[in-house]
């Protein structure tokens, strides 16, 4: 009889003992969490329909969600928003909010040694009619997940889509270039920025532009010069600096936590389509958490059924924890 070694594939993980009780623990913890703010906790399969698992906008989900071989209408989710967007559709009623909150076993194949293909992804989505408060409820919630892990040192980054969407509305580039210009934009590397617009002989009025928007990075203070470049190139930005300004206040009274704006920062879901947000903690080697606005889907009558959430990985508070 042959005896096989019990191996466990790179990227997985697998908890027993103490860690298999803290996790249960810390689920329990975060459905209290989830119930105090009144969110409805929902459970979804991890195996659903593939219209129901790429529902939101852009391709990234569709590229990251895996097909099953004999049934390729059914596939296994890479994101839970999207079907939480479904059940928002499924339970439409005019003028009327949704408040989900949810857990589960997600899988996203990676090639970054940081990553792991099996988080246990963890959120709460809003449907409705978005206000400041709505986002803040959001933060808060997804802050006190973080602090179970106990950490001593926390960082969240505020951003707003609109400005970078409205600069990239204004260049005639194909998606492939988009793309490239992205990543630059992202390592905020100036030279190769301004390398890639000479290759493109793109105007030198866009590259300043885009380095002043480059610059809008820093805490509180930084709102003063976000309103001085919308001033400078016409960006009809007052209710979007009025809410990062608001929100910043409101949360900057968070123990242990830094919070910044980053205008250019890419870091968030790629269907986020205005305020959105990042949490970082010292000790963990990429993001925390991502939150932010989005659109969710169309109504019959053509409106934008509007949304905003986050989402996390659970395993990294054990990871945490344990450090």
């Amino acid at each position: 009889m042959n005896i096989q070694k019990f191996l466990i594939p790179d990227g997985i993980d697998y908890y027993t003992g103490k860690d298999a009780v803290l996790f249960e623990k810390l689920k329990l913890a975060v459905i209290n969490i989830f119930k105090k703010y009144k969110y409805e906790f929902v459970v979804t399969p991890i195996v659903d329909s593939i219209n129901n698992l790429n529902n939101l906008s852009k391709d990234n989900l569709k590229n990251l969600t895996v097909s099953l071989s004999d049934r390729r209408e059914l596939g296994i989710r890479s994101d839970i928003t999207p079907q939480i967007s479904k059940l928002d559709y499924q339970s439409y009623n005019k003028n009327k909010s949704n408040k989900f909150s949810y857990m589960g076993d997600i899988y996203r194949e990676t090639e970054s040694p940081f990553d792991r293909n099996n988080p246990f992804q963890v959120g709460a989505e809003y449907f409705g009619t978005i206000t400041d408060s709505v986002d803040m409820v959001m933060i808060k919630m997804c802050h006190e997940i973080a602090m179970l892990s106990k950490t001593k040192k926390m960082l969240i980054e505020l951003n707003d889509a609109y400005f970078i969407t409205k600069f990239f509305s204004t260049l005639n580039l194909s998606d492939i270039d988009k793309d490239k210009l992205s990543s630059l934009i992202s390592v905020k590397s100036i030279d190769e920025v301004t390398d890639f617009f000479n290759s493109k002989k793109l105007s030198t009025k866009k590259l300043n532009e885009l380095i002043d928007l480059l610059k809008l990075s820093g805490n509180l203070s930084v709102i003063n010069a976000i309103k001085q470049f919308s001033k400078k190139y016409n960006y009809n930005a007052e209710s979007n600096i009025k809410n990062l300004k608001k929100i910043i206040e409101n949360i900057s009274s968070f123990k242990n936590t830094e919070i910044i704006i980053d205008i250019c920062s890419l870091s968030s879901m790629d269907y986020e389509t205005s305020f959105n947000y990042t949490f970082y903690i010292d000790s963990l080697r990429r993001p925390f958490a991502f939150g932010g606005r989005y659109e969710s889907y169309r109504l019959n009558d053509g409106k934008m059924r509007h949304a905003t959430g986050f989402s996390l990985d659970l395993k990294d508070v054990v990871t945490l924890y344990e450090k």
